[in-house]
């Protein structure tokens, strides 16, 4: 994941990223009506994800992650499930530990989420069932560039 410093959308983005790589194709107004926005906006936002690279989008057809969208989207999970796995192992029950980081994930930047891997030494999956996947900038076996 080179070249990712997890700081690079902003939270709306990041949340349109995350809802489209759980889909094939995904149209406009799927998204607009997920974040209970106007068509009009969810399409706004697109055009504005897909000038990123981390979208294909094609008017009328819908959009897809890009190659680098589906890299970035690894990312926004498993910095997820690592400030999952650090709450809690601070102490927090694993469904106030998800709330909270759905709070503040988004400023966490790709560095200090390397070291909270290497803390928590790898695990491979979050208390709320998020797949943690490896990324050699930390040292994890196996995924990542």
């Amino acid at each position: 994941m080179k070249g990712i410093d997890g700081l690079e959308l902003s939270p709306k983005k990041t949340e349109y990223i995350k809802f489209i790589d759980n889909r094939k194709n995904t149209r406009t107004n799927e998204i607009a009506r997920e974040f209970k926005v106007d068509p009009s906006t969810a399409t706004k936002i697109i055009v504005e994800l897909s000038k990123t690279d981390f979208i294909s989008y094609k008017p009328y057809h819908g959009c897809t992650l890009t190659h680098k969208g589906k890299e970035y989207a690894r990312f926004l999970n498993r910095r997820h499930g690592l400030l999952v796995c650090l709450l809690v192992e601070l102490g927090m029950s694993k469904d106030s530990a998800c709330e909270a980081v759905c709070k503040f994930e988004y400023f966490v930047p790709k560095e200090a989420v390397d070291n909270i891997c290497k803390k928590l030494k790898h695990p491979g999956s979050s208390p709320c069932g998020v797949r943690i996947s490896g990324d050699r900038c930390c040292c994890c076996p196996g995924e990542g560039d």
